[in-house]
């Protein structure tokens, strides 16, 4: 029995976090992707620890879906970064997951 997908078949986003450097703010972005989950929190949170303490700026406009680990996750995320910014566009299922949980009101998000 094979473990590899048949071809064409369904594959998550994998999640991805590319940094750079953000000279408005003389601080990074954090360009996200794919799947903020249970699995791949840990990877943004080390992400924000490699700011070294500079602003930080979070981009969910290629963040195709986000669950309660991840939303706790933006969360904690504010408390602990002062300056921290979140920004989008968002994509359909994470905005819905921010407007039900009335997060956009707590997080501090920029739209793009």
């Amino acid at each position: 029995m094979s473990v590899e997908p048949e071809p064409g078949a369904f594959r998550p986003p994998r999640f991805n976090v590319a940094v750079s450097d953000d000279p408005g703010r003389d601080g990074v972005v954090l360009h996200v992707t794919g799947e903020l989950d249970l699995v791949t929190e840990p990877e943004l949170e080390a992400a924000l620890n490699g700011a070294d303490g500079r602003p930080a700026r979070i981009d969910l406009s290629d963040l195709a879906f986000m669950d309660s680990t991840g939303l706790r996750a933006l969360l904690s995320a504010a408390r602990e970064y002062p300056g921290l910014q979140i920004s989008g566009p968002l994509q359909p299922p994470v905005q819905r997951l921010l407007e039900l949980t009335q997060t956009l009101a707590i997080l501090p998000y920029v739209a793009d």
